[in-house]
């Protein structure tokens, strides 16, 4: 005889096993930012994660003085004192409080905090005249510097970020430069995050506060402001969480949607990270011939990446070898190493342990 309560026993049953089974996390969107120019790339591969018109060019303001920096560290010797000169000391100002007086000095160290603290234009002329002599010929070093660093739509003409209509760049651009401040001038990434510090010239000291937004934000490690009233407000924020570190620019904003924007574009980016296993511990990665013999190299730890989904980005490995031969190798003996490389660029490695012994041979 049919009854309902198996039925509805069977019901019951198939309700709570769907619920034990997790949901698949919902996409994240692309978000939609007032920002006319954007972009965020991977700090470790320069890949490219978010971007909107990232490729148009426009005025990046005072995010400049990035490149500027970096030119001052290059050129300039730890403890050199630098002197303001009647231009440099008559540039427009981009403070109210602080304002270099002709023939007053500062040192390296005090000039990068007043460059990328308090964005001081004329301690970028300073910077710039003391290198190359003029802003002409300063601008000839910044555009080497840009190049060598890949970037290939911008052009700079002033150390300030001051506006001309042949001084620009783009966001791509743009966060490529304050990557290699990232990858290869810590002071500078230091100076970037720095909000407040106290600097000192020949003839007074000043305490020097930021008023970006940015700083005290989550991830938030470093980042540069810029505006003048043809280029409108520019960001470029370096944002770090966990084991990856973003690059992104805005341009053409507003101070307020710059640092929203920014947000925005940048969790997205971290949503769009993932964990890529490409060595797994204990695998043969390959061999080598000791004494005529094939000894298979394994891989002592795995090597985990993070990638962009969908990566276009080749994965690469190398195995390196010292140059030295052998004749002989113990069981587990650590010998050489597997890399991990994407856009010419090492982003993991592991040492390599023999999988046989060969002893030596006996003469």
């Amino acid at each position: 005889m049919f009854t309902r309560k198996p039925v509805l026993l069977i019901l019951i049953f198939l309700l709570f096993a769907g619920a034990a089974v997790p949901a698949k996390a919902a996409p994240v969107a692309v978000p939609k930012i007032y920002s006319q120019y954007g972009a965020v790339i991977d700090a470790a591969t320069g890949e490219l994660i978010y971007s909107k018109k990232q490729n148009e060019r426009w005025y990046p303001a005072s995010m400049t003085k990035v490149l500027t920096a970096m030119i001052l560290m290059d050129r300039v010797k730890p403890g050199t004192m630098m002197t303001a000169s009647r231009n440099a000391a008559n540039k427009d100002a981009s403070n109210s409080y602080f304002r270099l007086k002709p023939g007053e000095k500062m040192s390296r160290e005090n000039a990068l905090n007043a460059l990328l603290i308090l964005s001081c234009n004329d301690v970028a002329t300073m910077i710039a005249e003391h290198v190359a002599g003029s802003e002409a010929k300063f601008s000839k070093l910044m555009n080497e510097k840009a190049k060598k660093i890949g970037v290939r739509n911008s052009n700079f003409v002033t150390p300030s970020g001051l506006h001309h209509s042949k001084h620009y760049t783009t966001a791509e651009d743009m966060a490529l430069i304050a990557r290699e401040a990232y990858l290869r001038y810590p002071a500078v990434l230091k100076t970037m995050g720095t909000k407040s510090a106290v600097v000192q010239t020949s003839s007074r000291k000043v305490k020097m506060t930021s008023r970006a937004t940015f700083h005290g934000l989550p991830y938030v490690i470093g980042g540069k402001t810029g505006y003048t009233n043809a280029a409108r407000n520019s960001l470029v924020e370096i944002v770090k969480k966990g084991n990856v570190t973003l690059i992104g620019v805005v341009m053409k904003s507003n101070k307020g949607n710059a640092v929203k924007d920014l947000t925005a574009m940048t969790n997205y980016s971290f949503y769009m990270m993932e964990n890529i296993r490409p060595i797994k511990a204990g695998q043969t990665v390959t061999t080598i011939k000791v004494s005529n013999v094939k000894v298979p190299m394994i891989a002592k730890k795995s090597i985990s990446i993070m990638a962009k989904k969908n990566s276009k980005l080749k994965i690469t490995v190398k195995n390196i070898f010292p140059r030295t031969t052998i004749t002989s190798i113990k069981l587990g003996q650590a010998y050489g190493e597997v890399t991990i490389w994407r856009n010419n660029i090492k982003v993991g490695s592991s040492p390599l342990v023999a999988g046989k012994e060969v002893k030596k041979p006996v003469k």
